[in-house]
């Protein structure tokens, strides 16, 4: 496994977006200098109001670090009241070479 994947699908509630957005935005700066994260992006859908975190993280150790970070437990904390549903995906992957 070459590293780990996790997209994270969030469908906030009505006129919620921007403030996830706004909430996410610390949550973001502070894991991108994580020590093992290659990839950490927060992307807007253009069909609906869901946003997706689209990581990528060195392995599943690192991962789970990030999950108990104080920037990480915030934004769980901060964002509740805006999340109508939120469906993480966790994959591991190899790259190809094509």
């Amino acid at each position: 496994m070459d590293f780990i994947l996790v997209l994270a699908n969030i469908e906030p509630k009505e006129g919620c977006q921007d403030s996830i957005i706004e909430v996410a935005d610390e949550l973001i700066f502070e894991t991108l200098q994580e020590e093992g994260n290659i990839d950490y992006k927060l992307l807007k859908s253009i069909n609906d109001d869901c946003l997706t975190f689209v990581e990528k993280w060195e392995s599943l150790d690192v991962l789970k670090r990030h999950m108990a970070s104080p920037h990480f437990l915030n934004f769980g904390e901060e964002s509740e009241e805006f999340i109508k549903n939120m469906t993480i995906q966790v994959i591991g992957a190899d790259e190809l070479s094509l």
